[in-house]
């Protein structure tokens, strides 16, 4: 045998040969070690701090982990490889208490990295982590492989499978660029776990006899894992700053836009508080420069009395995210009390936590616009008195697209609803049944500035007068025996908007003292309630009685009829304006071909000449439901109107009154519906009208069914 000649001992060369290398290993593990002790010393120091900072889940448990490698590390005996052997001492026990926090973290981290959505994996091994640390604790014999070691492969094994899952699932589901990271590391991962599984297994380390007890290749995987990491964290800033670099130059664009924009550009708080006013804006106020501006109450300072209360409520609604649409329009005051008019959109700001800030408006001035808009009306009424207006150009605002027509009375209608339409005024709308008064009301709604503001509609008419308080204040629960829960009523659900009382000479004097409060103070109280409720409503009411001869007979409060004939508006019956009928019947008969899917395009002479001679006692409603009964039954191009015209209870040359024209009107048709009222047969709907109002006009007409056809029929 073979001797090595500096070896006092008298060494054999083969097992020189054999302790060199195994000094050579534990040296170049050592190194490994310190490496691997700087590393994460680094990026465990770098991740806690970007974990705390921006309470990051991730960054933290990452933080964590390389925290306890470099205290594994530190503690000696330095390096991946002890010379142990049970019972261990304290130094050790304490040592390894680390590394196995390490394994524990690592399933977790993954999957607060990956947003894996199992956690089963990840608590049992933090589990086994514990127990087998228990094991070592107890374990007695000395032995090459100790049964602790055997059962932290298994913990390695369940890592592995549980990172490849995870990462796999994350390439395809969420992250893909990211999730490269983790399966890199996964698969060295897997590399050092198959050897640290070889090397339990057997006391040699593929083919190389170590002599050590205690050896985990997958220790190694530490510091592989920390640089890999730490290359997609130095990426993440590498991005993060690219990003904030094009934010910057994105932002230094939308700055100079802001300052440089013909536009009104303003931040306010949730108090309405100015944080932020362009150069524009600034200018546009009258002022030089926009600290003089700052923290001035929007409110108070710019808005006219008259549109405080809109705006103000219209912004506490954007602010609780219960405004629908973001554009109106409103009068400001700037600092010589020059009155603008402004077109707004508005969106909210919010914090960094995703709390609501505050509002950003953007403001377009149209006072030029909206001041030759008023020159022109006034020009045009001036011509008008004057008598110079040509009788045959129609009504051809864009807006008034449903008020067919170019007659004057009409005109002179639509020329009232433009001038009170921008106001909070009261409007009463007079006329006969089927005049068109709601088409009226929903033009003025159209031009107002509530126009984004809730519209409700009621017909006074059409409620049983027991529920009329009900339906109009709403009740609170236990009102009454069916009231299981509060409900709000047509005035409360109307707040900031507008309100249509259709029919309002049909409201029992009992409920008038309750609308009066309303309309003089904004305040009422629900059924059954003691809370008073305040409410910012404009009223818009239409009826077809003159109650100026309702209040002399008693029947309406004569307080309540000048709180509401604040702006009266006269509807013109059709008989009055038959110079309107060619183009009523021409857009009733386009409108209902093309909803028929008819190809009618005209209408004979004498046709024409019969409908202007009728007297039309269902005025511009009886027009189209004529129109649309002769659409359905008609062929060909030209409109037939022979049913019309050959009805026998119809005289055309229009000689009786028009009581008796409705009168014979009205029995007709029940008779031709058995003398029903309600339902999809009822005279109400060939009527086109409330099965209640019909009744209440059967009363006033003394209409009543003859006696011979009486049956028990509940729809009578």
């Amino acid at each position: 045998m073979l001797y090595h000649k500096g070896s006092s001992l008298g060494v054999p060369i083969v097992d020189y040969i054999e302790l060199v290398s195994k000094r050579n290993m534990e040296d170049l593990y050592t190194a490994l070690a310190l490496l691997t002790t700087g590393v994460a010393l680094a990026m465990g120091s770098i991740s806690l701090f970007i974990g705390v900072k921006r309470n990051n889940k991730t960054q933290l448990i990452f933080g964590v982990m390389g925290l306890c490698l470099v205290i594994f590390f530190l503690i000696p005996p330095t390096g991946f490889i002890l010379h142990d052997h049970a019972p261990y001492p304290t130094n050790i026990l304490v040592k390894r208490i680390f590394i196995f926090a390490y394994y524990a973290l690592v399933p977790w981290f993954i999957w607060s990295y990956t947003g894996y959505k199992s956690k089963i994996i990840p608590y049992l091994i933090s589990v086994e982590s514990v127990f087998t640390y228990i094991v070592m604790i107890t374990e007695a014999d000395d032995l090459t492989k100790p049964i602790w070691s055997k059962i932290s492969v298994v913990a390695f094994g369940a890592i592995f499978i549980y990172g490849l899952l995870a990462g796999i699932w994350q390439y395809r589901n969420r992250n893909p660029q990211k999730a490269v990271w983790l399966i890199t590391s996964i698969l060295i991962y897997g590399v050092l776990f198959l050897a640290t599984t070889i090397n339990q297994l057997t006391d040699n380390f593929f083919g190389l006899q170590l002599g050590m007890k205690l050896f985990f290749p997958i220790h190694l995987h530490s510091i592989l894992f920390m640089m890999i990491m730490g290359l997609e964290v130095v990426a993440e800033v590498l991005e993060k700053n690219k990003l904030e670099r094009k934010l910057k130059s994105q932002d230094k664009r939308w700055h100079s836009f802001m300052q440089h924009a013909a536009l009104l550009v303003l931040e306010l708080d949730q108090k309405g508080n100015i944080g932020y006013i362009n150069d524009f804006g600034v200018k546009l106020l009258g002022y030089s420069t926009p600290t003089e501006l700052l923290q001035k109450n929007w409110f108070d300072h710019f808005l006219p009395p008259e549109d405080m209360a809109t705006t103000k409520n219209l912004f506490k609604l954007l602010l609780a995210k219960e405004s629908m649409t973001p554009y109106f329009k409103n009068s400001i005051v700037d600092k010589k009390g020059k009155v603008l008019a402004i077109n707004w959109v508005n969106f909210l700001t919010y914090t960094d936590e995703g709390e609501v800030l505050g509002v950003m408006s953007v403001g377009c001035d149209i006072t030029s616009e909206e001041s030759s808009q008023r020159l022109i009306s006034q020009l045009r009424l001036e011509l008008e008195k004057e008598n110079v207006t040509n009788p045959d150009v129609s009504f051809t605002n864009a807006v008034h697209t449903e008020i067919i027509g170019a007659s004057k009375a009409l005109r002179y209608a639509t020329q009232k609803v433009e001038q009170v339409a921008t106001t909070s005024a009261p409007v009463l709308l007079e006329g006969e049944t089927g005049v068109g008064k709601e088409v009226l009301a929903d033009l003025i709604q159209k031009l107002s500035l509530r126009n984004n503001m809730p519209f409700i509609k009621v017909n006074c008419g059409g409620l049983p007068h027991e529920l009329i308080e009900d339906e109009l204040f709403g009740h609170e629960k236990g009102a009454f025996t069916s009231a299981i829960q509060s409900r709000k009523g047509r005035f409360e659900l109307a707040d900031g908007g507008t309100i249509f009382l259709d029919e309002i000479g049909e409201l029992p004097l009992a409920m008038q003292p309750k609308l009066l409060r309303v309309l003089q103070n904004g305040e009422f109280e629900r059924v059954g309630g003691q809370k008073t409720i305040k409410v910012d409503v404009r009223v818009i009411a239409a009826t077809n009685r003159e109650l100026a001869n309702e209040v002399k007979q008693g029947r309406f409060r004569d307080d309540l009829f000048y709180r509401l004939n604040v702006f009266p508006i006269t509807i013109p019956p059709l008989r009055k304006r038959k110079e309107d009928l060619p183009e009523l019947i021409n857009y009733f008969i386009e409108r209902k071909s093309k909803e028929y899917n008819k190809n009618i395009e005209q209408i004979s002479k004498a046709d024409l000449q019969r409908l202007m001679e009728y007297g039309w006692p269902g005025h511009v409603r009886e027009l189209k439901n004529v129109i649309e009964r002769s659409v359905i039954a008609s062929e060909g191009k030209t409109i037939q109107l022979d049913w019309f015209f050959n009805r026998k209870t119809e005289k055309i040359e229009g000689t009786e009154t028009l009581e008796q024209i409705e009168r014979d009107h009205i029995v007709k048709i029940m008779n031709e519906c058995q003398w029903r009222i309600n339902g999809e047969q009822g005279a109400a709907e060939k009527l086109n009208m409330h099965p209640n109002a019909l009744r209440s006009r059967m009363k006033k007409l003394g209409l009543s069914r003859p006696i011979k056809d009486v049956i028990i029929d509940d729809n009578v």
